[in-house]
This record gives structure tokens, C-alpha cells and sequence, in this order.
């Protein structure tokens, strides 16, 4: 029944171009859907008191969720989609530099660029420093791998800076980028080049239509090369890719396997391009010749700031641009130009935009979505006080199986956590969020619920059941219980229900099965929680 609903909820929005504009959506549910937008968590019962108070409180909500410190890592967490980064593993891992905490390597290796975002939004810095800055954020596990100014005994994620010379370039000089995006010989960094030109461009190259002399050997690499320099089909594409490629060979590693070779940049390798793409560096036709010259023409490419807000657009409406959308994107651009290219000033544009506040289920209308794992997480920790961690202390939700167990004459797989089976991607596998529901995030959130349930009863009572002694029934104490109802309506869905009304009757109807079951009150509201927490409001908004 859950997934049934969860499908319905889910339903793609078809647009017609002549229609009248959507409906605007409730109050509420702009709250719910900027809050968890913004900072990943659901509206606090305050904040639902003062909506249900002054629906024109809105807007001042909505500016204050702006300046919420969760607001640069949600950033992250949404740009993380796009780069990808957030890998299961690299061709190098923590035993390259005598760790064992592989896990958390690799969730600190694949942070590192959308930490870079989150700090830049975070602190109101101009989007350019993404690309220009002289620094890169760092944990203590990077301090100890990578050649950067990490301060000593400092825990967490602190700006820092590489120590081995490498050009001032924002995320285009951080590690982690080319450790996910890698290359052979014969590609010569053209696939990089790709992900330049898409992360900051919204240029991709792989969606060209390619038309070329079908009769070339790909073979004969001297047959390819003249073909890249003079078939017009080639030329197409490689005339503009080939030089943003040259600018990257200080990422050029002949050992992928080699931790040492792979942490530090290599200043000396930068004029490869002589060898491999026989182009010099250059940006559209402007030359160059630094990473830190490519930082720099892409910040002052009008673009880059288009790309942007392209991207954020799509990122917070969950569907792709249209035509239609021209307007609206102009409108955007401009007051992310005007707020000095800050993500909140863009945020603050989108979130107020008519298209965002639509209606799910009108033409036009924001698709409603799926929470992420990321979100589904952080909203159910937020409401609960229990975060689910697996072996080692990973996020269940923030890792996937992985990595090898020594049991003496046998090596079996060490399952983590559950991030993809829940919907996210994994960077390789699956490069797309889930956008519907599927059975393995309905189990994920089963389980999540029952776990989150059980441990606020028992440990952490006051979050939900502040009030209750658990030795109440409806025979002894009805009023208690049904305030007990009332209350966790208002906190988990900002609804209000009256004490004759249908939830609170089958609330009061499951936990008496449960407590004929178990004979213990505190079973049975925990029985009773987790349906209350796997509700698809929880999920879908």
C-alpha cells in the first residue's frame, strides 16, 4: 500500500503549454518543501505555529531558513549529484597510505569539491571562487593523506590549502575531481575536458550529434590523430575540447594505482599536451596556459553564471529546463548577478518563483519528488535523535557495501550501509537519484523507521513523548494518549487532528493491538511511531 501511494504521490506533472498557470501550493507545503530544500530537515513545531498563525509569515520563514547553518551542506548535497564525486571507491584506497578506515577515506576523498561549494554558499562568497579560489576544504583524514596545511589537532571539515604548488583553481586543482574523473592515454584528458565543460558550462559534449568519416582506422593512432585535426566531423567537437584538455595534464598520473604519484600535483607534467593532444592549452579560442588561467576565463564566461542557475533551477524544481522556463532562468540570472553571484541571493530568487511554489498536481506544477537519502536521513535524526550507523560508525544511508573481510581462508563482501539501495547514486553504477519509488527504499525506510522508532521510546523520549510516563492506556488515562496522538501529528506533519478524528481513532486501534501483543507500553508506541514515521509525507514532498 505504502509503495501504491508513494507512486500516485510520485506521479510525473505533464505540461501543456496552454494551460493557465498552476495553483499555487499551500502555505505548509512551501514550508515543508524550502525547509527541507534549504536545510534538510522538516519545519519545527514554532515555525509551523507561526505559518498556521500568519499564512503571510511565508516569506520570512522561507529568508530565515537562508541563513540556516545546514544551508551550504545542503548545497552540497544537492550539487553532489551533478559531479558525482561521492564515490564507493578510487583506484587507490586508505591501505595506499597505511589507513584502515577505508570508508571514511573515501566519503572524505569524494566530499572534498562539494565541501568547496557548501563552504563558498555557506559564507556568501562569489561562485567564481569555486573556480578560482587559492583553497580546499580538508578533514582530518585528508590532513593526513594529502599535502595540505591542515591544523593540527583540528577535527571536521576546516578550510585548507596544498602545500605541493599547485595553481590557485578552486574544485579544477582539488584531488578529488581527477581521482573520479580519470583518463587513459589515447583520451588524453578529453573525458575531464567533458566534465569541465559540463560542471561549469552546461556544455556536454557527449550530447553533440557525431557525424564523421566512418572509413578511419581507430587503430592506427596516426590515422585518429589527422582525423581529430581535419575530419570536420572531429573538428566539431575536438577543436574546442582538445585545448581544454591540454590545460590539465598536471593531473596526469602514469601510475593510478601509486598513492604517493596520485596526491600531489605535478608541475612538470603540464606541457604533455606536446605528446598526447598536440594542441595548446586554450579556452574557446582565448590561450592559456595554467590551470589557473582556466579558473579564471571560465569565472569571466557569461556561461558560468547561466550554468548556475541553470542548475540550481533543475536541481530545486527536480526536472530538467524547458523553453518555457526562459523567463524565469533570466529573471534568476539577474539576481544572482545582482546579489554578487552568492548562492543565497540565487536560492532567495528561486524559492520565491511561482513555478517552485506550483502545485504538484496541476499542470505546471513542480513534479512532488523524493526525499534523498541525505534528506531522509537528516529529517528523521531531526525528528528522532537517532541517526542509523552501521559497523565502524558509518552512515548507513551515506555508504554502500563495500570492500572485502578477511574470515582466514575466505575473503566475503563487508556489507556497510544502504545509500543506493535507498535511491541515491553511487557515481558509477547509478549516475541518477531515484525519482520513484522502488522496493528496496521502501524496505530501507522500513527499517529506518522501526530502528529511529524504538530508539526514541527507549532512550530518547522527550524529543516525541515529552509528557507521557508509557504506563498510561486508553482505558486509564484516553486524554493522554490522544494528546500524545495530537501531538506527534503536529510534529511530524504539521497537521492538526481532532481528538474524534480517523488518525486519531486507528492510532488508538494499532496500539492496542500492539499492546495486546507485547503487554508493554512502551512496544507498542514504538510499534505505533514507526508507521507514524512511514508515512509517504515523510518521503515525498
Amino acid at each position: 500500500m505504502v509503495t501504491l501511494l508513494l507512486a500516485l504521490a510520485c506521479a510525473p506533472v505533464v505540461e501543456d503549454p496552454g494551460a493557465p498557470p498552476a495553483a499555487t501550493m499551500a502555505p505548509l507545503d512551501v514550508l515543508v518543501r524550502t525547509s527541507l530544500d534549504v536545510r534538510g530537515v522538516r519545519p519545527s513545531e514554532e515555525e509551523y505555529a507561526a505559518l498556521e498563525a500568519d499564512p503571510g509569515a511565508l516569506d520570512g520563514l522561507v529568508a530565515g531558513y537562508l541563513q540556516d547553518p545546514r544551508f551550504g551542506s545542503r548545497v552540497g548535497d544537492l550539487w553532489a549529484e551533478l559531479y558525482l564525486t561521492r564515490s564507493d571507491s578510487y583506484t587507490v584506497n586508505a591501505a595506499a597510505y597505511d589507513r584502515d578506515d577505508e570508508h571514511a577515506f573515501v566519503a572524505a576523498v569524494g566530499d572534498e569539491p562539494l565541501r568547496v561549494l557548501g563552504y563558498a554558499a555557506d559564507h556568501d562568497l562569489p561562485w567564481t571562487e569555486i573556480v578560482t579560489g587559492d583553497w580546499t576544504m580538508a578533514n582530518e583524514v585528508l590532513g593526513a593523506v594529502w599535502p595540505v596545511e591542515y591544523p593540527e589537532g583540528s577535527t571536521g571539515w576546516v578550510k585548507s590549502r596544498y602545500t605541493d604548488g599547485r595553481p590557485a583553481a578552486g574544485v579544477l586543482a582539488g584531488n578529488a575531481l581527477w581521482w573520479r574523473y580519470t583518463s587513459t592515454d589515447s583520451n588524453a584528458n578529453r573525458k575531464r575536458a567533458n566534465i569541465v565543460s559540463r560542471l561549469f558550462l552546461c556544455n556536454d559534449y557527449l550530447t553533440r550529434p557525431l557525424e564523421f568519416d566512418r572509413s578511419v582506422n581507430l587503430l592506427d593512432e596516426a590515422a585518429v590523430a589527422d582525423a581529430l585535426l581535419n575530419d570536420p566531423g572531429c573538428v566539431n567537437c575536438h577543436h574546442t575540447l582538445d585545448p581544454l584538455a591540454s590545460y590539465l595534464f598536471g593531473f596526469w598520473w602514469f601510475d593510478y594505482y601509486d598513492g604517493v604519484e596520485l596526491r600531489g600535483y605535478h608541475p612538470e607534467r603540464e606541457r604533455l599536451w606536446q605528446d598526447y593532444t598536440f594542441v595548446a592549452p586554450a579556452y574557446f579560442g582565448e590561450p592559456g596556459s595554467s590551470l589557473a588561467d582556466l579558473g579564471q576565463q571560465i569565472a569571466a564566461d557569461e556561461r558560468f553564471p547561466t550554468c548556475a542557475v541553470e542548475q540550481a533551477w533543475q536541481l530545486l524544481l527536480r526536472r530538467e529546463a524547458t523553453l518555457a522556463d526562459t523567463d524565469a532562468l533570466v529573471r534568476h540570472r539577474d539576481a544572482f548577478l545582482a546579489g554578487g553571484v552568492t548562492m543565497r541571493a540565487l536560492f532567495a530568487s528561486i524559492l520565491s518563483d511561482p513555478a517552485y511554489r506550483a502545485a504538484a498536481d496541476t499542470t505546471g506544477g513542480v513534479p512532488a519528488r523524493l526525499v534523498t537519502p541525505a534528506v531522509l536521513a537528516s529529517e528523521i535524526e531531526d525528528l528522532t535523535g537517532y541517526r542509523w550507523t552501521v559497523a565502524g560508525g558509518y552512515d548507513a544511508l551515506g555508504v554502500d557495501a563495500a570492500g572485502l573481510e578477511d574470515k582466514g581462508d575466505l575473503l566475503v563482501a563487508e556489507a556497510v550501509g544502504f545509500r543506493t539501495l535507498a535511491g541515491a547514486a553511487d557515481g558509477y553504477n547509478v549516475t541518477r537519484s531515484a525519482t520513484t519509488p522502488n522496493a528496496t527504499l521502501v524496505l530501507v525506510h522500513e527499517r529506518l523507521a522501526e530502528a529511529a522508532a524504538w530508539y526514541t521510546v527507549h532512550t530518547l523520549p522527550e524529543r516525541l513523548f515529552a509528557g507521557l510516563a508509557f504506563t498510561e492506556t486508553p482505558e486509564t488515562d484516553p486524554g493522554a494518549m490522544i494528546s500524545a496522538i495530537q501531538a506527534l501529528h503536529w510534529r511530524l506533519y504539521g497537521a492538526r487532528v481532532t481528538a474524534e478524528g480517523d488518525e486519531v481513532t486507528a492510532a488508538l486501534e494499532l496500539w492496542a493491538d500492539l499492546y495486546a501483543i507485547t503487554r508493554d507500553p512502551r512496544a507498542a508506541w514504538a510499534g505505533l511511531l514507526s508507521a507514524l514515521l512511514r508515512d509517504p509525507r515523510l518521503l515525498v514532498y
